[in-house]
């Protein structure tokens, strides 16, 4: 019977083990087909999906460096979160003259008045370096309260390695970031449909001022957009930068039908390099999209009225088949490489705790979608209701524990192991009884 039960033994924890050694073989192929990425020139550089924020390629992308003008991102993003766009600027004579000699600027005057919308133009387009100072000013009052704002937003985004001195990315020790922070704050500014239209405007004009009699007009710096010899169909904007102490730095962004990426490249070859900051850029958006697939959750996924009312126990008072008040985010998406499919993403399903149901739209969980070891997607689990029911004690919303499977898994080999291990020891026990009865009949055989 030791023997038995040993083999009994043997065979729980064989089955048991399925579970881990399947998850345990994917992971470690999962990974093993991660796309590898080209070879990138500049010291540090990353590729990143606007839509889940997944990074693509990585080199040095924690290294703080000098960003120069890239900077600027940041400080068109705050002015269009703080400000009007028709609020006016009027320009200090620290904005006008503080400036590092032979340093970008459009010629602004010691009081000149230009509105936001206009001063934002000539920062993202021109690197105008003496606006940038004169936008911090109007929204902190000084570049060194608006260096706090900045510094705080890029803690709000995720930054690590980031510390901010000043609006325009002129050279100073205190101020640097790094490729995948400034990813983030791209992404950030790539939300907002206002800085989009901006970067992407090739040419802009600023009528006369209370300064200047003539109209001014520039273009935009990124060669992506407009010169010949860089220019790249998909790029819809971005921002360059450089200082003798930066190098060159560059941040685009570039949209192929509903997939966006964003590239960053810091202390990069100048353009008259065979190899450069924009060659680096181009060949890591063809890489990005030559390797990967985009693919939205609402349309692989089974809609919440169409699963089954167990998976939605925490809820299921309120759950009525016919019309779900149950639903996933809009517009999420899972980025994978192409050698992958949806099914093959770990999805994991997690209810929130102690959520207060309001009429409406309400927050009750999330979804979250990893492969090769990384996040590639996630969605808001969403519950509806217009006018909320009046429930009894005993129908109060019960807990539910997060659950991880495979998108495309429907097999849970749980209750299998259960069963087997039911199976085993009954059969057990019967050989047991068996084995007794006979032994019984021997000793108390009377004939």
């Amino acid at each position: 019977m030791k023997r038995f039960f040993s083999i009994c033994l043997s065979a729980v924890l064989l089955l048991s083990n399925i579970n881990y050694t399947y998850a345990a073989e994917k992971e470690k192929a999962n990974k093993n087909l991660w796309p590898k990425g080209p070879s990138v020139d500049a010291e540090a550089a990353v590729l990143m999906d606007a839509s889940t924020g997944l990074v693509l390629y990585e080199k040095n992308p924690h290294k703080e460096e000098y960003p120069a003008s890239i900077t600027k991102i940041m400080t068109t993003l705050l002015a269009l979160e703080n400000c009007s766009l028709n609020e006016i600027v009027t320009f200090s004579h620290n904005a006008v003259f503080n400036l590092e000699y032979k340093s970008t600027h459009i010629g602004i005057d010691e009081g000149e008045k230009l509105t936001m919308e206009q001063s934002l133009y000539a920062i993202m387009l021109a690197s105008a370096n003496e606006v940038s100072t004169g936008v911090a000013e109007h929204i902190s009052g000084s570049v060194e309260e608006f260096a706090k704002l900045m510094n705080s937003r890029a803690k709000e985004l995720g930054c690590q390695n980031t510390h901010f001195a000043n609006a325009n990315g002129l050279h100073n020790d205190k101020h640097y970031t790094s490729a995948y922070d400034m990813a983030l704050i791209g992404r950030a500014a790539m939300q907002n449909t206002i800085f989009q239209k901006i970067t992407a405007t090739t040419r802009y004009s600023i009528p006369p001022t209370n300064k200047h009699k003539n109209e001014n007009i520039f273009t935009n710096h990124h060669k992506m957009l407009n010169d010949p010899s860089f220019e790249y169909e998909y790029c819809i904007g971005g921002k360059t930068g450089y200082t003798t102490k930066a190098g060159n730095t560059l941040v685009t962004f570039a949209k192929k039908g509903d997939v966006t990426l964003i590239c960053v490249v810091m202390r990069a070859n100048g353009p008259t390099s065979p190899k450069n900051e924009y060659t680096d850029t181009t060949g890591l958006f063809e890489w990005g999209f030559q390797n990967f697939s985009q693919y939205r959750i609402n349309e692989e996924e089974i809609s919440p009225a169409e699963n089954s009312e167990a998976l939605f126990t925490r809820y299921s008072p309120f759950f009525d088949p016919l019309a779900s008040p149950l639903k996933l985010g809009d517009n999420a998406t899972v980025f994978l490489p192409k050698s992958a499919g949806f099914e093959d993403a770990k999805r994991e399903v997690n209810f929130f705790s102690n959520v207060e149901l309001k009429e409406g739209d309400n927050i009750i969980g999330s979804v979250t979608y990893t492969y090769g070891g990384k996040t590639v997607g996630s969605t808001n689990i969403i519950f509806t209701q217009k006018e909320l029911p009046k429930l009894t004690a005993a129908e109060e919303p019960r807990a539910v524990n997060s659950k991880t499977v495979h998108a495309g898994e429907k097999w849970n080999l749980k209750p299998l192991i259960i069963i087997i291990i039911f199976l085993l020891l009954g059969a057990g026990g019967y050989f047991y009884f068996k084995a007794n009865r006979k032994t019984k009949r021997k000793t108390f055989d009377f004939r």
